[in-house]
């Protein structure tokens, strides 16, 4: 089992790399359930569950949401 601090090191380092704002996005929640899928597939290859992430970071889907928002208001 990772550490917490090894759980947000990736997830934060896989938001960097994945989460994008698209322009015109019509259905965040889609857009929101697709990052999770991903997240958690590559997440799992190195060992670290959804529950892992869930427990260093709270709900996937609000976190996803919320850094996805936060690189939209960037743009």
């Amino acid at each position: 089992m990772k550490t917490r601090a090894d759980v947000e090191r990736f997830v934060k380092n896989w938001v960097a790399e994945n989460v994008r704002s698209v322009p015109g996005l019509a259905n965040l929640p889609s857009e929101v359930d697709r990052l999770a899928a991903s997240l958690t597939g590559d997440a799992r290859e190195e060992g670290i569950s959804g529950g892992d992430i869930n427990l260093a970071l709270g709900d996937i889907d609000e976190y996803l949401t919320e850094q996805y928002q936060a690189r939209a208001a960037a743009a």
